[in-house]
């Protein structure tokens, strides 16, 4: 298990925003993957000057479910940034999913912190770490984390 604190993930979000900002790269939308990909696709759309929408993925007994469409105010189009703050194999279904509901998109470019992935698979645009796919990472802002730090917070 990897536990990853605030001040690691503040560091991690913006060393990946630089590796972005220097590809030199424009990007027309943010689309965060809901719920691990939303601090950090908040942050780039801040960081990137960018409209942000939010599609909701997640693990459920042992499979990969993708929402069919983007939750947004704006038209999704152009060159889309993806984010997520781990992706692996399973993010080729949420790239999937949106090549297949929105027509008008470019390309996909896709942006993460950690990035789980053996040979020959899928593997990200832009990440700040490689990671062995079976390791657990906890971030600060998972609910259990949070529970347990405001339990303990109230003594």
């Amino acid at each position: 298990m990897y536990k990853v604190s605030w001040t690691e993930f503040e560091s991690l979000a913006i060393d990946l925003t630089k590796k972005i900002k220097s590809s030199n790269k424009n990007f027309s939308f943010i689309v965060g993957v809901s719920r691990g990909g939303l601090l950090l696709s908040r942050l780039l759309s801040s960081t990137l000057d960018l409209p942000m929408g939010v599609i909701a993925a997640k693990h459920v007994d042992g499979v990969y479910h993708v929402d069919n469409y983007i939750s947004t105010i704006y038209d999704v189009e152009g060159d889309i940034l993806l984010v997520d703050d781990v992706m692996d194999q399973a993010s080729v279904n949420v790239i999937s999913k949106i090549n297949k509901n929105y027509k008008n998109i470019n390309s996909i470019t896709s942006a993460c912190i950690f990035y789980k992935g053996k040979e020959k698979s899928f593997k990200p645009d832009f990440f700040t770490s490689k990671v062995d796919e079976f390791i657990t990472i906890v971030f600060p802002y998972q609910e259990k984390t949070i529970l347990k730090n405001f339990e303990n917070s109230e003594d």
